[in-house]
């Protein structure tokens, strides 16, 4: 690693940082989900799975902000879908 790597022209803005610890937030209603899913369901798997992916797409759009400003935008959107896309999987089978 190269010693500017750390410096702050290297680090999202703190903007960018609040914008992505906001996305990642629906994901604190993991217990919710996994709760309204039974028990022998294969939605489980998916509602499992969920905050790993929540959790690393956060990481990945933080990571990629300095090189890959669309990028990380489209995580961030990305993500924003799969929220709405777990509430419909638990809520409407």
């Amino acid at each position: 690693m190269s010693a500017d790597y750390n410096s702050s022209s290297r680090r999202p803005p703190v903007w960018m940082i609040i914008v992505i610890i906001v996305a990642m937030l629906p994901a604190l209603a993991f217990p919710t989900l996994l709760a309204m899913t039974s028990p022998d369901s294969s939605q489980r798997t998916f509602v499992w799975l969920y905050p790993f992916y929540v959790i690393a797409s956060g990481v990945c759009a933080w990571i990629c902000w300095p090189d890959r400003k669309d990028v990380s935008w489209i995580l961030i959107i990305l993500m924003l879908m799969s929220h709405a896309a777990m509430w419909m999987l638990v809520r409407l089978t």
